[in-house]
């Protein structure tokens, strides 16, 4: 599989869900750091970032086109996604949690499972993902 349309997967997925940029991802299967802006262009990164903040989600549906590729669509459930690309028989299943992010290619049956070693929020400073719960100072306590 194309390393940049997994890539594309993983950032999509944590943006949406996460809400933050990933900048780093680290390949358990390859035991390899991914650089996250090595493999997807800028103009792709600026492209999904401006149409996510113009906040065209549908409830937990979510569709995407770029300009130059497939749109996308993909369904969201608190921390699981199913991601199909149109017009083909490619889709995936998978789920982000804490600083990992994996997924199931159903079309050419191969699992991915990446850490994800940086996020970056709107500011590009490097920051823990936003869905990791605080803890109250009570917590346990009752």
């Amino acid at each position: 599989m194309n390393q940049r349309i997994l890539v594309s997967i993983a950032y999509i997925a944590c943006r949406l869900i996460a809400g933050k940029k990933i900048t780093s991802l680290y390949d358990t299967a390859e035991a390899m750091e991914i650089d996250v802006k090595q493999i997807l262009d800028a103009e792709f990164i600026r492209e999904f970032d401006e149409t996510h903040k113009a906040g065209h989600t549908k409830g937990r549906m979510y569709e995407y086109k770029t300009s130059t590729g497939h749109p996308i669509e993909i369904f969201i459930d608190k921390r699981n996604f199913i991601l199909h690309i149109k017009d083909s028989a490619a889709y995936f299943i998978g789920n982000v949690h804490k600083n990992n992010i994996c997924f199931y290619n159903h079309k050419e049956a191969s699992h991915f499972n990446y850490e994800i070693k940086a996020w970056s929020g709107e500011s590009d400073k490097t920051t823990a993902p936003r869905f990791a719960p605080a803890l109250s100072p009570n917590a346990g306590l009752f």
